[in-house]
Protein backbone atom coordinates (compact mmCIF):
# COMPACT_ATOMS: atom_id res chain seq x y z
CA UNK A 1 0.00 0.00 0.00
CA UNK A 2 2.67 2.63 1.08
CA UNK A 3 4.53 1.35 -2.42
CA UNK A 4 1.64 2.05 -4.51
CA UNK A 5 1.13 5.56 -2.57
CA UNK A 6 4.86 6.46 -3.27
CA UNK A 7 4.38 6.15 -6.92
CA UNK A 8 1.64 7.84 -6.83
CA UNK A 9 3.37 10.63 -5.43
CA UNK A 10 6.43 10.28 -8.08
CA UNK A 11 3.78 10.60 -10.55
CA UNK A 12 2.66 13.46 -9.33
CA UNK A 13 5.92 15.27 -8.50
CA UNK A 14 7.46 14.33 -12.50
CA UNK A 15 3.97 16.15 -14.15
CA UNK A 16 4.37 18.91 -11.44
CA UNK A 17 7.57 19.28 -12.99
CA UNK A 18 6.44 19.36 -16.48
CA UNK A 19 3.38 21.64 -15.78
CA UNK A 20 4.66 23.99 -17.91
CA UNK A 21 4.85 21.82 -20.89
CA UNK A 22 1.44 19.94 -20.28
CA UNK A 23 -0.17 23.94 -19.76
CA UNK A 24 1.32 25.18 -22.62
CA UNK A 25 0.61 21.58 -24.92
CA UNK A 26 -2.94 22.08 -23.99
CA UNK A 27 -3.28 25.70 -24.26
CA UNK A 28 -1.90 25.27 -27.95
CA UNK A 29 -4.24 22.48 -28.66
CA UNK A 30 -7.19 24.19 -27.29
CA UNK A 31 -6.58 27.26 -29.05
CA UNK A 32 -6.21 24.95 -32.63
CA UNK A 33 -9.55 23.43 -32.02
CA UNK A 34 -11.64 26.78 -31.26
CA UNK A 35 -9.91 28.65 -34.28
CA UNK A 36 -10.68 25.29 -36.70
CA UNK A 37 -14.09 25.37 -34.99
CA UNK A 38 -14.53 28.48 -36.43
CA UNK A 39 -13.94 27.87 -39.42
CA UNK A 40 -15.93 24.47 -39.80
CA UNK A 41 -19.30 25.14 -42.03
CA UNK A 42 -21.86 26.05 -40.28
CA UNK A 43 -25.05 23.06 -40.63
CA UNK A 44 -28.80 23.72 -40.34
CA UNK A 45 -31.61 20.96 -40.06
CA UNK A 46 -34.94 21.45 -41.22
CA UNK A 47 -37.43 18.77 -40.26
CA UNK A 48 -40.84 18.44 -41.98
CA UNK A 49 -43.95 15.81 -39.98
CA UNK A 50 -46.23 14.28 -42.05
CA UNK A 51 -49.04 11.50 -41.58
CA UNK A 52 -50.84 8.94 -43.61
CA UNK A 53 -54.33 9.39 -43.95
CA UNK A 54 -56.07 6.14 -42.81
CA UNK A 55 -57.01 4.49 -46.19
CA UNK A 56 -56.06 7.35 -48.35
CA UNK A 57 -54.00 4.97 -50.19
CA UNK A 58 -55.67 1.73 -50.43
CA UNK A 59 -56.81 1.17 -53.85
CA UNK A 60 -58.27 -1.91 -53.01
CA UNK A 61 -60.47 -0.19 -50.26
CA UNK A 62 -63.76 -0.68 -52.06
CA UNK A 63 -62.40 -4.68 -52.21
CA UNK A 64 -61.92 -4.95 -48.60
CA UNK A 65 -64.94 -3.36 -47.48
CA UNK A 66 -67.25 -5.95 -49.50
CA UNK A 67 -64.53 -8.70 -48.40
CA UNK A 68 -65.92 -7.53 -45.06
CA UNK A 69 -68.87 -9.64 -45.72
CA UNK A 70 -67.17 -12.66 -46.17
CA UNK A 71 -64.77 -12.27 -43.19
CA UNK A 72 -61.47 -11.24 -44.97
CA UNK A 73 -62.39 -7.09 -43.66
CA UNK A 74 -58.75 -6.59 -42.84
CA UNK A 75 -56.86 -8.30 -45.16
CA UNK A 76 -55.73 -5.03 -45.97
CA UNK A 77 -54.16 -3.76 -42.94
CA UNK A 78 -53.32 0.14 -42.58
CA UNK A 79 -49.71 -0.76 -42.02
CA UNK A 80 -49.26 -1.60 -45.76
CA UNK A 81 -49.43 2.27 -46.45
CA UNK A 82 -46.99 3.23 -44.14
CA UNK A 83 -44.55 0.57 -45.22
CA UNK A 84 -45.05 1.95 -48.76
CA UNK A 85 -44.17 5.70 -48.05
CA UNK A 86 -40.91 4.63 -45.81
CA UNK A 87 -40.03 2.69 -48.89
CA UNK A 88 -40.58 5.57 -51.48
CA UNK A 89 -38.55 7.76 -48.88
CA UNK A 90 -35.90 5.88 -48.19
CA UNK A 91 -35.42 5.00 -52.26
CA UNK A 92 -32.68 5.76 -54.44
CA UNK A 93 -35.21 7.81 -56.50
CA UNK A 94 -35.92 10.04 -53.90
CA UNK A 95 -32.46 10.77 -53.91
CA UNK A 96 -32.62 11.21 -57.66
CA UNK A 97 -34.79 13.91 -57.04
CA UNK A 98 -32.95 15.62 -54.67
CA UNK A 99 -30.11 15.63 -56.79
CA UNK A 100 -32.23 17.18 -59.82
CA UNK A 101 -33.69 19.64 -57.94
CA UNK A 102 -30.34 20.87 -55.71
CA UNK A 103 -27.63 19.60 -57.94
CA UNK A 104 -25.74 18.31 -54.61
CA UNK A 105 -23.71 16.83 -56.85
CA UNK A 106 -21.85 20.22 -57.56
CA UNK A 107 -22.51 21.47 -53.92
CA UNK A 108 -20.59 18.08 -52.90
CA UNK A 109 -18.21 18.32 -55.02
CA UNK A 110 -18.20 14.77 -56.25
CA UNK A 111 -16.95 13.42 -59.54
CA UNK A 112 -19.61 10.45 -58.95
CA UNK A 113 -23.28 10.38 -58.94
CA UNK A 114 -23.12 6.97 -56.04
CA UNK A 115 -20.71 9.12 -53.81
CA UNK A 116 -23.54 12.25 -53.46
CA UNK A 117 -26.02 9.86 -52.58
CA UNK A 118 -24.20 8.35 -50.56
CA UNK A 119 -23.12 11.78 -48.74
CA UNK A 120 -27.02 13.25 -49.18
CA UNK A 121 -28.09 9.83 -47.83
CA UNK A 122 -26.13 10.63 -44.51
CA UNK A 123 -27.46 14.03 -44.10
CA UNK A 124 -31.16 12.65 -44.93
CA UNK A 125 -32.79 11.32 -42.02
CA UNK A 126 -36.56 9.77 -42.14
CA UNK A 127 -38.11 8.81 -38.42
CA UNK A 128 -41.52 7.20 -36.97
CA UNK A 129 -42.80 9.10 -34.45
CA UNK A 130 -44.71 7.24 -30.93
CA UNK A 131 -47.94 8.46 -32.87
CA UNK A 132 -47.17 6.72 -36.64
CA UNK A 133 -46.08 10.54 -37.39
CA UNK A 134 -43.15 10.15 -39.95
CA UNK A 135 -40.13 12.63 -39.79
CA UNK A 136 -38.60 14.12 -42.55
CA UNK A 137 -35.18 15.72 -41.53
CA UNK A 138 -32.69 17.82 -44.14
CA UNK A 139 -29.12 18.85 -42.94
CA UNK A 140 -27.64 21.50 -45.53
CA UNK A 141 -24.75 23.88 -44.79
CA UNK A 142 -27.39 26.19 -46.76
CA UNK A 143 -29.20 27.91 -44.09
CA UNK A 144 -32.03 29.29 -46.58
CA UNK A 145 -32.17 26.47 -49.15
CA UNK A 146 -32.64 23.65 -46.18
CA UNK A 147 -36.48 23.85 -45.52
CA UNK A 148 -37.00 23.89 -49.20
CA UNK A 149 -35.34 20.99 -49.47
CA UNK A 150 -37.26 18.57 -46.39
CA UNK A 151 -40.65 20.17 -48.24
CA UNK A 152 -39.68 19.24 -51.84
CA UNK A 153 -39.32 15.76 -50.48
CA UNK A 154 -42.92 15.73 -48.90
CA UNK A 155 -43.64 16.95 -52.61
CA UNK A 156 -42.23 14.09 -54.27
CA UNK A 157 -43.41 11.83 -51.83
CA UNK A 158 -47.20 12.56 -52.74
CA UNK A 159 -46.34 12.60 -56.34
CA UNK A 160 -44.60 9.08 -56.25
CA UNK A 161 -47.50 7.98 -54.13
CA UNK A 162 -50.32 9.18 -56.02
CA UNK A 163 -48.33 7.69 -59.21
CA UNK A 164 -48.05 4.00 -57.74
CA UNK A 165 -51.70 4.41 -56.52
CA UNK A 166 -52.89 4.82 -59.35
CA UNK A 167 -50.92 2.56 -61.05
CA UNK A 168 -52.13 -0.18 -58.65
CA UNK A 169 -55.59 0.94 -59.44
CA UNK A 170 -54.90 0.46 -62.93
CA UNK A 171 -53.84 -3.25 -62.51
CA UNK A 172 -56.59 -3.77 -60.05
CA UNK A 173 -59.18 -1.88 -62.92
CA UNK A 174 -57.69 -4.65 -65.13
CA UNK A 175 -57.37 -7.60 -63.21
CA UNK A 176 -61.52 -7.07 -61.94
CA UNK A 177 -62.09 -6.12 -65.48
CA UNK A 178 -60.98 -9.49 -67.29
CA UNK A 179 -62.65 -11.33 -64.32
CA UNK A 180 -65.69 -9.18 -65.34
CA UNK A 181 -65.75 -10.70 -69.08
CA UNK A 182 -64.94 -13.68 -67.86
CA UNK A 183 -67.52 -14.40 -65.73
CA UNK A 184 -70.13 -12.61 -68.36
CA UNK A 185 -68.63 -15.52 -70.76
CA UNK A 186 -69.18 -17.87 -68.25
CA UNK A 187 -72.77 -17.09 -67.04
CA UNK A 188 -73.78 -16.80 -70.55
CA UNK A 189 -72.57 -20.12 -71.52
CA UNK A 190 -74.65 -21.85 -68.77
CA UNK A 191 -77.62 -19.63 -69.42
CA UNK A 192 -77.40 -21.19 -73.12
CA UNK A 193 -76.92 -24.27 -71.91
CA UNK A 194 -79.98 -24.32 -69.17
CA UNK A 195 -82.03 -22.94 -72.02
CA UNK A 196 -81.20 -25.69 -74.44
CA UNK A 197 -81.05 -28.54 -71.33
CA UNK A 198 -85.00 -27.25 -71.15
CA UNK A 199 -86.06 -26.83 -74.46
CA UNK A 200 -84.70 -30.56 -75.04
CA UNK A 201 -86.55 -32.06 -71.56
CA UNK A 202 -89.20 -29.73 -72.12
CA UNK A 203 -89.06 -28.09 -69.20
CA UNK A 204 -90.87 -25.00 -68.08
CA UNK A 205 -91.12 -25.21 -64.77
CA UNK A 206 -89.52 -28.84 -63.35
CA UNK A 207 -91.23 -29.13 -60.03
CA UNK A 208 -94.95 -27.74 -61.02
CA UNK A 209 -94.77 -29.63 -64.50
CA UNK A 210 -93.45 -32.67 -61.93
CA UNK A 211 -96.21 -32.49 -59.72
CA UNK A 212 -98.92 -31.94 -62.81
CA UNK A 213 -97.82 -34.94 -63.99
CA UNK A 214 -97.72 -37.48 -61.62
CA UNK A 215 -101.06 -36.35 -60.95
CA UNK A 216 -101.75 -36.93 -64.28
CA UNK A 217 -100.20 -40.29 -64.26
CA UNK A 218 -101.93 -41.27 -60.84
CA UNK A 219 -105.07 -40.80 -62.55
CA UNK A 220 -104.40 -42.61 -65.61
CA UNK A 221 -102.99 -45.30 -63.58
CA UNK A 222 -106.36 -45.60 -61.84
CA UNK A 223 -108.33 -45.34 -64.99
CA UNK A 224 -106.12 -48.59 -66.46
CA UNK A 225 -106.57 -50.46 -63.46
CA UNK A 226 -110.40 -49.70 -63.59
CA UNK A 227 -110.55 -51.13 -66.94
CA UNK A 228 -108.48 -54.25 -65.97
CA UNK A 229 -111.21 -55.14 -63.45
CA UNK A 230 -113.98 -54.21 -65.88
CA UNK A 231 -112.31 -56.37 -68.86
CA UNK A 232 -111.68 -59.47 -66.14
CA UNK A 233 -115.26 -59.32 -65.53
CA UNK A 234 -116.50 -58.76 -69.28
CA UNK A 235 -114.59 -61.50 -70.08
CA UNK A 236 -115.87 -63.77 -67.29
CA UNK A 237 -119.61 -63.12 -68.75
CA UNK A 238 -119.10 -62.76 -72.57
CA UNK A 239 -117.47 -64.76 -75.44
CA UNK A 240 -113.88 -63.07 -76.47
CA UNK A 241 -115.40 -62.22 -79.85
CA UNK A 242 -117.56 -59.86 -78.00
CA UNK A 243 -117.70 -56.48 -79.21
CA UNK A 244 -117.92 -54.52 -75.90
CA UNK A 245 -114.79 -56.79 -74.89
CA UNK A 246 -112.87 -56.18 -78.53
CA UNK A 247 -113.43 -52.16 -77.59
CA UNK A 248 -112.78 -52.54 -73.97
CA UNK A 249 -109.07 -53.76 -75.11
CA UNK A 250 -108.62 -51.18 -77.79
CA UNK A 251 -109.16 -48.54 -75.14
CA UNK A 252 -106.82 -50.32 -72.66
CA UNK A 253 -104.07 -50.71 -74.94
CA UNK A 254 -104.19 -46.85 -75.83
CA UNK A 255 -104.30 -45.63 -72.15
CA UNK A 256 -101.87 -47.95 -71.55
CA UNK A 257 -99.67 -46.41 -74.30
CA UNK A 258 -100.42 -43.57 -73.07
CA UNK A 259 -99.42 -43.86 -69.71
CA UNK A 260 -96.18 -45.55 -70.91
CA UNK A 261 -95.39 -42.14 -72.07
CA UNK A 262 -94.36 -40.91 -69.44
CA UNK A 263 -91.50 -42.74 -68.77
CA UNK A 264 -90.39 -42.68 -72.09
CA UNK A 265 -87.94 -40.87 -74.34
CA UNK A 266 -89.61 -41.15 -77.46
CA UNK A 267 -92.96 -38.89 -76.37
CA UNK A 268 -93.74 -35.99 -78.85
CA UNK A 269 -95.46 -34.31 -76.25
CA UNK A 270 -92.61 -31.61 -75.53
CA UNK A 271 -94.98 -30.45 -72.44
CA UNK A 272 -94.08 -34.19 -70.61
CA UNK A 273 -91.19 -35.02 -68.68
CA UNK A 274 -90.00 -37.98 -69.33
CA UNK A 275 -90.40 -39.49 -65.29
CA UNK A 276 -88.18 -42.66 -65.67
CA UNK A 277 -85.37 -40.24 -65.60
CA UNK A 278 -86.70 -37.48 -63.24
CA UNK A 279 -83.96 -37.75 -60.82
CA UNK A 280 -81.23 -37.47 -63.16
CA UNK A 281 -83.32 -34.68 -64.78
CA UNK A 282 -83.22 -33.32 -61.42
CA UNK A 283 -79.35 -33.14 -60.46
CA UNK A 284 -78.49 -32.16 -63.99
CA UNK A 285 -80.74 -29.44 -63.66
CA UNK A 286 -80.19 -28.21 -60.39
CA UNK A 287 -76.19 -28.50 -61.52
CA UNK A 288 -76.57 -26.06 -64.35
CA UNK A 289 -78.81 -23.82 -62.08
CA UNK A 290 -76.37 -23.51 -58.97
CA UNK A 291 -73.44 -22.54 -62.16
CA UNK A 292 -75.85 -19.61 -63.36
CA UNK A 293 -76.71 -18.78 -59.79
CA UNK A 294 -72.76 -18.43 -59.02
CA UNK A 295 -71.99 -16.69 -61.89
CA UNK A 296 -74.49 -13.97 -61.26
CA UNK A 297 -73.67 -13.63 -57.82
CA UNK A 298 -69.60 -13.33 -58.74
CA UNK A 299 -70.86 -10.84 -61.11
CA UNK A 300 -72.91 -8.96 -58.28
CA UNK A 301 -69.98 -8.84 -56.51
CA UNK A 302 -67.11 -7.46 -59.20
CA UNK A 303 -68.92 -4.85 -60.80
CA UNK A 304 -68.83 -2.60 -57.69
CA UNK A 305 -65.51 -3.22 -56.97
CA UNK A 306 -64.61 -2.31 -61.21
CA UNK A 307 -66.29 0.93 -60.71
CA UNK A 308 -64.41 1.43 -57.77
CA UNK A 309 -61.22 1.04 -59.49
CA UNK A 310 -62.34 3.21 -62.36
CA UNK A 311 -62.34 5.73 -59.61
CA UNK A 312 -59.32 5.47 -57.93
CA UNK A 313 -57.49 5.31 -61.07
CA UNK A 314 -58.27 8.78 -61.99
CA UNK A 315 -58.54 10.26 -58.56
CA UNK A 316 -55.33 13.02 -58.41
CA UNK A 317 -55.91 14.25 -54.49
CA UNK A 318 -53.18 14.54 -51.96
CA UNK A 319 -52.38 11.42 -50.27
CA UNK A 320 -49.99 12.85 -47.62
CA UNK A 321 -51.16 15.31 -44.59
CA UNK A 322 -48.29 17.89 -43.75
CA UNK A 323 -48.76 18.67 -39.93
CA UNK A 324 -46.09 20.74 -39.47
CA UNK A 325 -44.00 22.25 -42.58
CA UNK A 326 -40.07 23.12 -42.35
CA UNK A 327 -39.53 26.37 -42.27
CA UNK A 328 -36.29 28.17 -42.32
CA UNK A 329 -33.83 27.07 -39.12
CA UNK A 330 -33.01 30.07 -37.20
CA UNK A 331 -29.72 28.05 -35.28
CA UNK A 332 -27.17 25.88 -36.72
CA UNK A 333 -27.36 22.20 -35.66
CA UNK A 334 -23.67 21.76 -35.95
CA UNK A 335 -20.59 22.00 -35.32
CA UNK A 336 -21.28 22.34 -31.37
CA UNK A 337 -17.76 24.58 -31.08
CA UNK A 338 -18.11 24.15 -27.36
CA UNK A 339 -18.27 20.27 -26.75
CA UNK A 340 -15.62 20.11 -30.21
CA UNK A 341 -13.46 22.06 -27.80
CA UNK A 342 -13.95 20.46 -24.75
CA UNK A 343 -12.99 17.06 -26.45
CA UNK A 344 -9.53 18.64 -27.76
CA UNK A 345 -9.03 19.94 -24.57
CA UNK A 346 -9.44 16.49 -22.87
CA UNK A 347 -7.75 14.43 -24.94
CA UNK A 348 -4.52 17.03 -24.85
CA UNK A 349 -4.45 16.84 -21.51
CA UNK A 350 -4.75 13.31 -20.92
CA UNK A 351 -1.90 12.83 -24.34
CA UNK A 352 0.82 15.63 -22.94
CA UNK A 353 0.76 13.99 -19.14
CA UNK A 354 1.30 10.55 -20.58
CA UNK A 355 4.21 11.90 -23.01
CA UNK A 356 5.61 13.52 -19.58
CA UNK A 357 5.90 10.45 -17.59
CA UNK A 358 6.92 9.07 -20.82
CA UNK A 359 9.99 11.58 -21.45
CA UNK A 360 10.74 11.17 -17.46
CA UNK A 361 11.14 7.52 -17.69
CA UNK A 362 13.93 7.35 -20.61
Amino acid sequence: MEEKEINLIDYWNVLWQKRKFIVITVMIVTMLSVTISLFLPLWYKSTTTIMIPSGGGNSFGGLGASLSSFGLGNVFGGSEDQLKIMTILKSKKMLELLDEKFDFQAKYEEKYKFKTYKKLKSNYRVEVGEEDQIFISILDTDQNKVADMSNYVVHCLDSLNIAFNTSKAKNNREFVENRINITMDSLSFYENKTTDFMEENGIISLNEQLIVEVEKAAEMKAEIMAQEIELALKKEMLSPQNQQIKALEISLNLLSAKYDDFFKDTSNDKLLINLGNVPNLQKQFARLKRKVMYFSKLLEFLAPQYEQAKIEEVRNIPTIQVIDEAKRPEWKTKPKRAKFVVVFFTISLILSCYVALFMKKK
